[in-house]
């Protein structure tokens, strides 16, 4: 699911888990790793949220969260960033960080 940043932000303070995914229509690793998020995204029946934002859309809120470079996921639980992956990743590594956040 797409998200603003004023949205995510609501999910951020309210200590939800949340999984991230920011990225750009000119980003070509971006295009590839995006279905692969969103399939994981649908496939995801925890308590876990799993979302996407377009950094070109959301400028100031991606550098407020040191964006620098995509794909990038931040992964956020009770308020903080408490992991950051930059880079493509395929579905089994997507899955890992879910499971990872449902288990830890």
């Amino acid at each position: 699911m797409e998200i603003s940043s004023v949205d995510l932000q609501e999910k951020i303070n309210s200590g939800k888990k949340v999984i991230v995914e920011f990225w750009a229509e000119w980003c070509g690793p971006c295009k590839m790793m995006k279905p692969l998020f969103e399939k994981v995204s649908s496939q995801n029946t925890s308590n876990v949220e799993m979302c996407t934002m377009n950094v070109d859309l959301n400028r100031e809120f991606g550098a407020s969260l040191g964006i620098r470079s995509i794909p990038t996921i931040k992964v956020f639980q009770n308020g903080n960033i408490i992991d950051t992956k930059v880079g493509m990743m395929n579905e089994g590594q997507i899955n890992g960080i879910l499971t990872e956040l449902i288990n830890g």
